[in-house]
């Protein structure tokens, strides 16, 4: 325990996280109601049009536009936010009430929005309220298994309904990196997944004994960082976009003036991308 001064300024600091936290709550809470009334005006501005949807998709664009310099996003960025900002508004009522109280921070706002689009709209309230309480006093992560199985609860529906609607986000992008290196990311099933890293891995073991017995040498301590990278160039291999890539001999090193034999298989799997 600190002497009496340091207890006094570790009192100040929590008053002061709590000042902040409140003002940084009804900033977040307030640029929500913004951006829902921006979605509003963009339904407004379609009213009498001959296609409804498109002239509010346009609105829509002409708003995030103007709005995505003040945010400093892309319009596509806001186009999303004032979506989800509508959605929040128009269908979540208590936990917007929540929020505004207090009870609730922005990350148990996010869960409870996410799991409660499933809820049909009678059983909405119940969600909501029982959510709210869940929340209190625990951290977002911690409680989005419970609300998961509270939202199933309430609007019971079977695995493999679930499983449809899960794979219909499924889909395959490119997170760029550092030094010429990126994450090619894939959303799939995790039947197929499983079987894409099992084949992955076989063939990538065929690849390491070939070399080992080309080069005369065995595994050695590098062997598993030769099974990560020679999984991920049967990888590409497989959709053959990988360049020639430099042969890897059982030091580790790499050549820098003998290219490697490109080692095909029988293709793998190949993820679905929307």
């Amino acid at each position: 325990m600190g002497s009496d001064s340091d207890v006094h300024a570790l009192a100040q600091l929590v008053a002061d996280a709590e000042s902040v936290s409140d003002a940084a709550r009804l900033a977040q809470i307030r640029e929500v109601r913004v951006l829902a009334a921006a979605g509003v005006l963009a339904e407004k501005q379609a009213v009498g049009a001959s296609e409804k949807v498109k002239a509010r998709e346009m609105a829509l664009r002409g708003i995030a536009a103007e709005l995505a310099g003040v945010f400093v996003a892309t319009d596509r960025t806001l186009q999303r936010r004032i979506d989800e900002a509508r959605d929040l508004v128009d269908n979540f009522p208590l936990t917007m009430a929540a929020w505004e109280d207090g009870r609730i921070v922005r990350g148990h706002v996010r869960v409870i929005q996410e799991v409660g689009c499933i809820v049909p709209v009678e059983g909405r309230a119940e969600f909501e309220r029982v959510a709210i309480e869940r929340c209190e006093g625990e951290t977002p992560n911690r409680v989005r298994d419970a609300l998961r199985m509270l939202a199933e609860r309430i609007h019971p529906r079977a695995f493999t309904e679930r499983h449809e609607e899960a794979a219909a986000g499924r889909g395959v992008w490119v997170q760029v990196g550092a030094d010429g290196m990126s994450d090619l990311i894939a959303t799939l099933p995790t039947v197929i997944a499983d079987g894409i890293v099992d084949r992955l891995t076989r063939q990538a073991r065929e690849i390491i004994n070939a070399r080992a017995q080309a080069d005369g040498a065995g595994g050695g301590a590098d062997a598993r960082a030769d099974l990560r990278d020679a999984r991920a160039d049967t990888r590409a291999d497989a959709t053959g976009a990988r360049p020639a890539p430099t042969r890897r001999f059982a030091t580790g090193r790499r050549s820098s003036t003998m290219p490697a034999r490109s080692i095909r298989s029988a293709p793998t799997c190949s993820p679905t991308s929307s």
